[in-house]
């Protein structure tokens, strides 16, 4: 274990939080908010920089890293960057419990959305104020694309190239590599990417009709929907904003939903390849024919034709996206919608997005393995080959998708069984560990659209947070960090 690179990059990873936080305290001045809040966000950013600064001042001897190295680095950052991100809530006062801010900001990073804070609890969300609001809000952005890749966008890369195995461990999806031949031209280009369409979102809400779309609103609401994180700074999500800005989140999302490789060959003109794309293909057949069959089911309830598409729309690229906004109480749907879009919560969108979820990609590839192997069993001298793009795909990476599909669902039954000592019913324990695995956010019944995580214990809080970052960051390097074997020095 190379105990000197991972301090290196955990230090970087702290002084690059603080420096983040900057935009918050900057809300904070900007809306003349009381000393306690400025200092709240102060105290951190000074925490951050020293801390980070101080663990990472000694050089390493070796800058090679391996994966070991890689998935430890990145499920301990996300474990800091939770525990720290936490931090002006409780010095505020504004989120005095410690398990309540936890889960705020281990939902705000991995882009879950899940909250404690909701209209029927104690905690209102209108009463966080401005900074608290947009920090919850920017925490989404940053954990969309990835903070350690944009770690490797800015810091030189190791002569071994081993910069991959983070990109590699954060990243969302069975299949990632280079877009160029440069670990750190690929981080920079996916950044450039995440933030051109961010912007290109703002400006269209910023500048639209709706009046509630404010500069501020305008830009959480953006921030929200880029990193497909769903935190609304409004109680009733956004049923009160015009069609107009529901139309463009509910399209946004969709689009945020696929690989963001497919964005970067349109931009060289290499459409073709963007044709080939599979999984791309297959995400938007599912969100399409989502859409109708919602749609026209919806007509029973809605009269209005336009109104029940938008619903549709807005909620099926939602919760494919794994954003979690929401315009409506879909508890009250009838069961048929209800089902597609738990359906939903386990598909995800597309790897490579910034999307939670199994991953369109992975349910392709094992639809393909089954099919194999039906065909192996009835015709044991066949010999075929699971292929996607019309490239073969190893055993290797088959059985990684297999292992990922079994430990997905023992740790969903595993969370779902750990929070149901607070006795809520079933199908709440189960959707809400199914919304958090999945980073999706509003589940069903108590944890709905309109319901909130605040009336569990504090226990079921931190399984539940745990549980979001597992599934941010595709459960393995999560297991790997907690197991005592991987932190030996030689194995």
């Amino acid at each position: 274990m190379n105990y000197g690179i991972i301090r290196k990059i955990i230090g970087k990873i702290m002084i690059l939080m603080g420096l983040l936080m900057v935009l918050p305290l900057l809300v904070a001045i900007i809306y003349q908010e009381n000393a306690r809040n400025i200092l709240s966000f102060t105290i951190t950013i000074v925490l951050l920089c020293v801390i980070g600064y101080l663990i990472q001042f000694k050089k390493p001897k070796d800058n090679k890293m391996l994966a070991r190295e890689g998935f430890i680095i990145v499920a301990l950052s996300w474990l800091l960057m939770s525990l720290f991100g936490c931090i002006p809530f409780m010095v505020s006062g504004e989120i005095p419990n410690f398990f309540d801010a936890f889960f705020e900001m281990s939902s705000g990073f991995t882009t879950t959305g899940a909250s404690i804070l909701g209209a029927d609890n104690t905690l209102k969300v209108e009463e966080l104020s401005h900074s608290m609001l947009f920090w919850r809000s920017f925490s989404h952005w940053i954990g969309g694309m990835g903070v350690l890749v944009f770690i490797m966008a800015i810091i030189p890369e190791s002569k071994e190239g081993s910069s991959m195995h983070i990109i590699r461990a954060e990243s969302p999806g069975p299949q990632v590599g280079k877009l160029v031949s440069k670990t750190r031209a690929t981080s920079r280009i996916l950044y450039l990417i995440y933030i051109g369409i961010t912007l290109i979102q703002f400006i269209l809400l910023w500048a639209g009709p709706d009046r509630k779309m404010d500069l501020y609103h305008s830009i959480v609401y953006t921030l929200g929907t880029a990193g497909t994180g769903g935190f609304s700074v409004d109680s009733t999500g956004l049923q009160f904003y015009s069609a107009y800005s529901q139309y463009i989140i509910g399209i946004f999302m969709i689009l945020y939903g696929i690989n963001f490789t497919a964005y970067y060959l349109i931009l060289i003109g290499n459409f073709k390849e963007v044709i080939k794309y599979e999984e791309v293909r297959w995400y938007l057949i599912i969100v399409i024919a989502s859409i109708l069959i919602i749609f026209i089911n919806l007509l029973s309830v809605y009269q209005n034709v336009e109104y029940a598409f938008r619903l549709a729309l807005f909620q099926v690229g939602s919760i494919v996206s794994t954003t979690g906004y929401s315009t409506i109480d879909f508890n009250l749907w009838p069961t048929i919608s209800k089902t597609i879009l738990m359906i939903l919560m386990f598909f995800g969108a597309c790897a490579g997005s910034t999307a939670g979820g199994i991953k369109t990609s992975r349910i392709i590839i094992m639809f393909k393995s089954t099919f194999r192997k039906i065909g192996h069993m009835i015709n044991p001298r066949k010999v075929s080959v699971v292929k996607m793009d019309g490239k073969p795909i190893d055993d290797t990476m088959i059985e990684g998708v297999q292992s990922f599909f079994v430990m997905y669902f023992i740790i969903l039954m595993g969370c779902t069984l750990l929070i149901s000592i607070d006795n809520f019913d079933v199908l709440t324990n189960f959707s809400a560990s199914l919304a958090c695995i999945s980073n999706v956010g509003p589940g069903f019944n108590i944890v709905g659209p309109i319901g909130t995580y605040g009336n569990f214990s504090n226990f079921s809080k931190l399984v539940l947070s745990l549980e979001m970052i597992a599934g941010r960051l595709e459960l393995f390097p999560i297991l790997i960090l907690f197991s005592p074997k991987n932190w030996r020095r030689s194995i």
